[in-house]
């Protein structure tokens, strides 16, 4: 059996991070509530939150006052394709419960699987994600775009 060489660190240059990620806050404090069994406060969180957070990924604000069908009529966009299950049946949990006289849904992991998928999209969770203090370095990886601004948003 021939030795092995020893393991030499590679050289060339070191990467540095420009961004951190972070968890997604709707996420955690959906979790939060989920814990404590408020399934009705985890998504009346969440539907909002989302709406809020599409219209600032995607660069595309929606009128205020927009119904949810409205929303997907006018606002949803090619790119935001991807979302448009995860969203419809997010408000087919929200809908009853906010505007009708149902009890949420008993269980909340529904909820969550939901917030999960559509913040999963790129252009949702780079919402999140904040600047590496200078000098953090990391080992490699893909190169995120810079987060995009603000726009105006449902009240």
């Amino acid at each position: 059996m021939t030795p092995r060489a020893p393991l030499v660190p590679p050289t060339g240059p070191r990467v540095i991070e420009k961004f951190r990620p972070v968890e997604v806050p709707v996420l955690t404090e959906t979790k939060r509530r989920l814990a404590k069994g408020q399934v009705g406060e985890a998504l009346r969180l969440a539907y909002p939150q989302v709406i809020t957070d599409l219209q600032r990924a995607y660069h595309r604000p929606f009128a205020v006052g927009w119904t949810h069908e409205e929303i997907i009529r006018y606002g949803f966009q090619p790119e935001m394709e991807p979302l448009l299950d995860f969203f419809e049946e997010l408000w087919r949990l929200y809908e009853p419960f906010r505007f009708g006289d149902r009890a949420p849904p008993p269980e909340g992991r529904a909820v969550l699987e939901l917030l999960v998928s559509l913040y999963a999209a790129a252009p949702m969770w780079r919402l999140y994600v904040e600047p590496a203090r200078p000098g953090t370095e990391t080992e490699p990886s893909s190169p995120l775009a810079e987060p995009p601004t603000e726009t105006e948003t449902v009240g």
